[in-house]
């Protein structure tokens, strides 16, 4: 039961092997393929020439990181120091968009935020809240509080005027009307 074994390289089996007929020519028309489409904003994208600007929703804010949302991309971005954290909680609530900067090394940051609500003390608007623990409002010479039907001034001469159609004045407990003169009418 002993197989033979060949060589098929050899010389003898090249020679028993019938002609080949050479196969035809075909051209072949190179096809181009469409390349997918790439996100805008990859979240570690490899580094750039320059640093890049675009605006982002803030998604979250996590200590001093932001979760920004650029197009369909969530990224993580530092905040840069200027930036005070109230800015970015405004911001957040109010769904306003802030302006983020992307480094050569390809890591975000984010510069500040864009206003798209009046402002208190600078723009008129509808309605305005004032929160603080201290509120301090100081002029030189006059403070005025002011609606169409009544007012106080605070005058820097020593004077407090307040004036309306009716003036209501209440305490809980002692109300404590003191002054040298005190002229009712």
């Amino acid at each position: 039961m002993g197989a033979h074994l060949r060589r098929i390289d050899s010389p003898d089996e090249e020679q028993l092997a019938p002609p080949r007929a050479e196969a035809p020519k075909l051209h072949v028309a190179p096809i181009a393929l469409p390349t997918p489409p790439r996100a805008p904003f990859p979240p570690q994208a490899a580094p750039t020439s320059a640093p890049s600007i675009c605006t982002a929703r803030i998604h979250a804010i996590e200590g001093d990181t932001v979760r920004l949302a650029i197009g369909s991309q969530i990224i993580d971005a530092a905040v840069d120091p200027s930036v005070h954290p109230a800015v970015l909680r405004g911001a957040s609530e109010r769904g306003e968009r802030v302006l983020a900067e992307r480094d050569e090394r390809g890591a975000w940051l984010v510069l500040g935020a864009l206003r798209t609500q009046p402002t208190p003390g600078i723009d008129a608007a509808d309605a305005y809240t004032i929160e603080a623990d201290k509120v301090t409002i100081r002029g030189r010479s006059e403070v005025s509080i002011v609606t169409e039907a009544a007012g106080l001034v605070v005058r820097a001469l020593g004077e407090v005027e307040t004036y309306a159609d009716k003036i209501i004045s209440r305490a809980e407990g002692v109300h404590k009307i003191v002054g040298r003169i005190l002229r009712l009418n």
